[in-house]
């Protein structure tokens, strides 16, 4: 599968939203044409709606997690009745929020409470009416609402993961309709009643986002070894897409056409149409001329991309600066493989550092919570020396 490359058929950026968020951007949704959530690790959940054909101005932040926020979905009004049109988010707090999408109040109206470690990623099928969410907590869990006491029930718990679930979703239609697939280091295949019907494994690396293609026939996977990959049901790989540089962090099923769309830590998305990054910042991508933005907006983004680029440094007059001071921290993920280099750099958040590592190679609460504590007494030998 090759993503198209006719300079007639590219994006242009449309806009960039304002006010940024004051830390990373870990998820975004278009809701609709002139709808966005955006979700962060300042804690909040941004609601943007559209003010102009090249302008989205902030209309509401949703908070309750106090804790970062990762993973977004949108649960659309149904013809039941007392139908609500929820956007739902999930993050550190182990909880996910249900905040509405009609009067927009910063408070949740329902709390799904089952997790008891990050959800990272939620995906929702308009055809099943359910949820179904995935967490380190190595769980996936099936939600939805009930016709009685119109509360959201988590009506299944997926167990049997060995890491941090990072992929989830619902299959609609196809030979594998009403069926789940989840993903840690392995594509596992359930079936509506919650039993384990195949394990797939394409790579070493965890698996960090599935999707299923239209039709039902196939699906794609993301994965740390940099590598989009499509397989069958029968578990085979029809294709390997390589383009990316590093991990892959999110694919989903593209429109207008494209078949695919991914974004990973290389800082690129192929055949995207919205991103968000760890610069706080939100952009909207657009075909349409009339939606492109200004020639100075777009100049000035382009200027800042050649700026990140690797050895843009170097093209600078600035002499370099000094080296940070780093320590190196082996860790051991499993008996069988060799122990894995953790680079911590002197003055930085070992919380923050351990996180990280943690969500890169999937581990439970526990081990990050170790690796803090190694980086400490690392630290504290330092400072004895």
């Amino acid at each position: 599968m090759t993503p198209p490359h006719s300079t007639s058929d590219q994006y242009e950026l449309s806009c960039i939203l304002a006010p940024p968020h004051q830390s990373d951007v870990k998820a975004v949704l278009a809701i609709s044409d002139d709808m966005i959530a955006s979700a962060s690790r300042d804690q909040s959940v941004g609601i943007w709606t559209r003010s102009g054909k090249t302008k989205f101005e902030l209309k509401a932040l949703l908070g309750g997690h106090h804790a970062y926020v990762n993973s977004l979905a949108h649960i659309p009004s149904s013809n039941d009745r007392d139908a609500e049109d929820f956007v739902a988010s999930g993050g550190n707090s182990s909880l996910i929020l249900l905040h509405s999408l009609k009067t927009f109040s910063p408070e949740s109206e329902h709390c799904l409470i089952g997790h008891s470690l990050n959800v990272c990623t939620m995906s929702y099928s308009t055809k099943r009416k359910k949820l179904i969410s995935g967490s380190w907590d190595q769980t996936a869990r099936i939600w939805s609402r009930s016709l009685e006491s119109r509360e959201w029930v988590c009506e299944r718990v997926l167990e049997g993961h060995e890491q941090a679930v990072w992929g989830v979703t619902i299959i609609d239609e196809g030979p594998k309709a009403n069926c789940y697939l989840t993903a840690d280091r392995l594509i596992h295949l359930w079936n509506e009643e919650g039993q384990i019907l195949q394990r797939f494994k394409g790579s070493p690396e965890p698996v960090r986002s599935l999707a299923i293609l239209p039709g039902g026939e196939t699906f794609a996977s993301a994965c740390n070894d940099n590598l989009v990959r499509m397989w069958n049901f029968d578990g085979i790989v029809l294709e390997r897409l390589k383009g990316h540089k590093d991990y892959v962090y999110q694919v989903v099923p593209g429109k207008m056409s494209v078949e695919l769309v991914s974004c990973g830590e290389d800082h690129a998305a192929r055949t995207w149409s919205i991103t968000g990054g760890s610069d706080g910042g939100i952009r909207i991508w657009s075909k349409e001329k009339d939606r492109i933005a200004e020639q100075d907006v777009r100049e000035a983004y382009m200027n800042l991309v050649k700026a990140s680029l690797p050895g843009a440094e170097e093209n600078s007059k600035s002499p370099d600066p000094p080296d940070q001071p780093s320590l190196t921290i082996d860790i051991d993920l499993s008996d069988d493989d060799p122990p894995v280099p953790l680079v911590f750099e002197i003055g930085s958040d070992p919380r923050s550092t351990a996180e990280a590592f943690g969500q890169e190679h999937g581990l439970s609460e526990n081990y990050i919570n170790q690796i803090e504590a190694f980086i400490k007494a690392h630290l504290d030998a330092l400072g004895s020396q």
